[in-house]
């Protein structure tokens, strides 16, 4: 008896240490949970950003002659105003000589757009000191995710004694708007709010250069007198179709039933009714990672002769690829492919690509490969209108085996990498490397580099 009640008191012990382990991995679970809870309800905080007559912004701070003059970019309509030209009766869209009528001391640019990405670059850098989630959505505006970024918010919220509701990101946005000012020159509108939607329609009211927040909870009231055609996701025809029933403002559209606007608009529907009221939860996306880098330049073949030669296209060919290598350098990246395409005036397309067995950045591996496919295309006896190049299947820097006896790679590559420094101090155009010197003379060439009739950029 005394045995069996010992065995028993030792199995007692084991179940009683198994399930006080047990009891203890179950109250660090309930922990766990109760933190992730605790962040899941967190009030989100969506930054969006406008740079405040971007193209027209640029053009003055490259020519301080035309500081506080009206400006505007384009070739046949205006892509770009600035706010004196605005405050003239100039507007975005409008044909250039309506604008040149309204404004007779309008200054009219082409712009630049290679000196534009550098400049929109420049304000991702910043921002991305903010936040760690940056979405570049067009060429002058920007999404941030300012939810659950302790260290910088803390760095604002520096009163403990206010509550939550209370709290602003106002002093966070002042101190981003002060360094992109200081690092560019660009003026910036903020819109701070719970949603995109909200967000966004917030830097309408900051323009221009101010700052707009919309506490939580007041997002029906700071929606209801907006246009519908302010609504991101209310295109040119839904906003037909809803005027036709004699909706015009964000308070109207309160009154249509989810359902018909499903019915209406598909899934779209549904979009419209959440983002009318600011229940949108579209997350802010990181703008991906390079897949590939593409240069691309048109001519007008039938009045510029010269376009035609082939130590044109060659030289032309050289160019775009030094760009688009200099890209890959810059991005840490290396490419394994090149891709060359032509375009006739007949729009008959030509494409080629040829692949290396190793991944390089080297400007001269990657044109000896462009310069023969560029053979491969021109067998038509019809005039070019488009030359392109574009580097594929990039892999990060550092992820190739090192060669034993490459010297001949590692010298080329210090060439390239001086070639790059003087260049990043200089200006693009303070060197033209290999065939891209035939086109000195006949392309104006500048600091930037050649002036291109239509330049593109990274894809």
């Amino acid at each position: 008896m005394v045995v069996a009640w010992g065995k028993w008191a030792r199995l007692w012990k084991v179940l009683w240490t198994v399930w006080e382990a047990d009891l203890a991995r179950l109250v660090r679970a309930l922990d766990l949970c109760s933190s992730y809870v605790r962040v899941s309800f967190v009030d989100r905080h969506i930054l969006h950003l406008d740079i405040d007559a971007f193209l027209a912004s640029v053009e003055q701070l490259r020519d301080p002659a035309v500081l506080g003059k009206p400006v505007a970019v384009g070739t046949g309509v205006v892509a770009s105003r600035s706010y004196e030209a605005k405050r003239l009766g100039v507007e975005t869209a409008m044909p250039l000589h309506e604008a040149v009528r309204r404004c007779p001391e309008l200054i009219v640019r082409e712009g630049d757009s290679r000196l534009v990405e550098r400049y929109r670059q420049k304000v991702a850098e910043v921002i991305r000191r903010f936040s760690p989630v940056v979405e570049i959505c067009s060429l002058d505006d920007f999404y941030a995710d300012l939810t659950g970024v302790p260290l910088m918010v803390e760095q604002v919220l520096q009163d403990p004694s206010c509550v939550v509701s209370e709290r602003s990101l106002t002093g966070l946005c002042r101190e981003l708007r002060k360094q992109v000012r200081k690092e560019t020159g660009l003026s910036i509108a903020q819109g701070l709010g719970s949603t995109r939607t909200v967000a966004r329609l917030a830097t309408t009211k900051a323009k221009p250069g101010g700052i707009c927040e919309v506490p939580h909870g007041c997002e029906r009231d700071f929606l209801a007198d907006f246009s519908i055609d302010l609504v991101p996701g209310i295109g040119p025809k839904s906003q037909q179709l809803l005027r036709k029933v004699g909706i015009e403002s964000v308070r109207q559209l309160w009154t249509v039933d989810r359902e018909l606007l499903r019915q209406s608009f598909g899934v779209r529907g549904d979009d419209i009714w959440l983002r009318c009221r600011g229940l949108d939860d579209a997350p802010v996306k990181e703008t991906p990672t390079l897949r590939s880098i593409s240069r691309e330049t048109s001519f007008e073949p039938r009045t510029d002769v010269a376009s035609q030669q082939r130590s044109f296209l060659r030289g032309m060919l050289a160019y775009l690829l030094d760009r688009a290598t200099t890209e890959l350098r810059q991005q840490r990246l290396l490419a394994r492919t090149v891709q060359v395409r032509l375009r006739h005036v007949d729009g008959v397309h030509g494409e080629r690509s040829r692949s290396i067995r190793e991944a390089t950045d080297r400007t001269d591996l990657c044109m000896e490969m462009a310069g023969a496919l560029l053979d491969e295309l021109l067998t038509r006896r019809v005039l070019v209108r488009l030359v392109g190049v574009t580097l594929t299947s990039l892999e990060p820097h550092g992820t190739r085996q090192g060669q034993l006896f490459g010297e001949e790679d590692t010298s080329r590559q210090k060439l390239f990498a001086a070639v790059d420094a003087v260049r990043k101090r200089h200006g693009f155009g303070a060197l033209v490397i290999g065939a891209a010197s035939d086109l000195l003379g006949q392309v104006p060439h500048g600091p930037h580099g050649f002036r291109l009739r239509t330049p593109s950029l990274t894809k």
